[in-house]
């Protein structure tokens, strides 16, 4: 299968994308990676079931059973509803506010997630009396009144820029982010810390950077030790050390053009 296939068919699309809009595939493969972490999750398990019983089994894991996995409340809200979920834009569906908000200069991301953070908020906002306000005191309150409330915090936000912001919401305690493009991502000062960003000399393309590996261990960490490899590159090496083939046989392959 491929990834938007699945994406279509499992439901996810149909949430993503802005309130009132078409649905919209998720930015990365959403449906390759889940099915591949998926699929390491169940080999550990069953290698420790193995390590129990010295029994093996069969890991069955379908990229359809990934993306339902992943609507996660989605799917409990249809059951709780009977309402069909929809594009939400970047606005969570129970939580208010936990969505992003235009500053003077960009965007920044805000989880105001209890109401603590959101007393905490609306104090750094320079807009106390909104936390006492009876409409939105309490989070199922904030959820009924979002029409209304809203309107009141779009211009707040734009009093500052985004970085202005973020480091005033990071000395309280609110969660936040600039929405980050990918120059900016790449060059975070986290990410760089974290190895996230690492350079391979590839034979054929030469130096360029790529992911890192997000697992980190403290025993036996893993490094990404060479680039991609190149077309058939490792062809003659698979032949001969697991089918047997010895060198004159690949040779005549090779020259006959079947490989």
């Amino acid at each position: 299968a491929y990834d938007a296939v699945v994406q279509a068919m499992g439901g996810i699309m149909s949430i993503t994308g802005q309130e009132g809009g078409k649905a919209t595939r998720v930015g990365t493969s959403v449906g390759d990676i889940s099915a591949g972490i998926f699929g390491a999750v169940g080999i550990l398990a069953a290698l420790s079931n193995r390590t129990k019983t010295g029994k093996g089994q069969k890991v069955d894991v379908a990229m359809l059973d990934c993306q339902v996995a992943m609507l996660e409340n989605a799917v409990a809200r249809y059951f709780v509803t009977n309402e069909v979920p929809r594009p939400n834009g970047n606005r969570h569906p129970s939580i208010v506010p936990f969505e992003s908000f235009e500053t003077a200069d960009g965007e920044i991301m805000v989880a105001a997630g209890n109401n603590s953070l959101w007393t905490i908020l609306c104090d750094a906002l320079e807009a106390p009396e909104l936390a006492k306000d009876e409409r939105f005191c309490e989070n199922p309150l904030r959820n009924d009144n979002y029409d209304e409330l809203r309107p009141l915090l779009t211009p707040l936000f734009q009093k500052k820029t985004t970085k202005e912001w973020s480091e005033l919401l990071d000395h309280v305690g609110v969660p936040n982010s600039p929405i980050n493009s990918i120059d900016k991502v790449v060059s975070d000062p986290q990410v760089i810390a974290r190895d996230m960003i690492v350079e391979v000399d590839h034979p054929v393309a030469g130096k360029f950077k790529m992911p890192g590996i997000p697992i980190k261990l403290s025993d036996t960490p893993g490094a990404i030790k060479m680039p991609a490899p190149t077309l058939g590159q490792h062809t003659e090496e698979i032949l001969e050390k697991y089918f047997g083939y010895d060198k004159e046989t690949v040779e005549k392959l090779t020259e006959e053009g079947v490989l």
